[in-house]
């Protein structure tokens, strides 16, 4: 007789599981739930979540970028340089695939220039409140081939938000070197 239960509590687990995986809402569950573990660190946790996210809907732009981020924070660069380009080509218009890629890319050997023209491109996109961001952003990036440029770029930011404390503190730090 426990065999029996066992079986079934087998077969109902594994019919758990596969209804679960067939849900349309699996796949922003997973979502989530691995937004959830990289706000807290827990890395491995995210990246599995996120892989299953995007096993679930591959077309979901938002999942492919937050498995890059995962990647990114896991030290695997090629997995995140992968996720964070097929957000962008599923959401070409979309800013934070654009920007996330932009930044991966300014902190990459040889990917800066690629990098500033994405900035550029998530800038043109941006709603005014998020355009300060990629503009800081796009000044770190710039910072180590013209400080000048780079000061210009924390300027624009703070034109469009003159609380944004990381161009502030950049553009007084260049200042202060000057």
């Amino acid at each position: 007789m426990r065999v029996l239960w066992a079986v079934a509590a087998a077969l109902l687990a594994a019919g758990c599981q596969a209804g679960l995986n067939a849900n349309p809402r699996a796949s922003v569950l997973n979502l989530e739930l691995g937004a959830a573990y990289l706000a807290q660190g827990r890395l491995e946790l995210a990246r599995d979540k996120l892989i299953r996210a995007t096993q679930q809907d591959a077309a979901s732009p938002e999942a492919h970028r937050l498995l890059g981020m995962a990647y990114e924070r896991l030290k695997a660069a090629d997995g995140a340089e992968r996720h964070y380009r097929r957000a962008v080509r599923l959401a070409p218009r979309d800013v934070e695939a654009l920007n996330s890629l932009g930044v991966f890319l300014c902190r990459r050997d040889g990917g800066r220039r690629e990098g500033m023209k994405l900035l550029e491109r998530a800038a043109g996109a941006a709603t005014q409140t998020r355009r300060a961001a990629v503009y800081a952003n796009r000044g770190v990036c710039e910072l180590p081939l013209d400080r000048n440029s780079a000061a210009q770029w924390f300027r624009r930011a703070l034109a469009h938000d003159p609380f944004h404390v990381e161009a502030q503190l950049l553009l007084e730090r260049l200042s202060a070197q000057n």
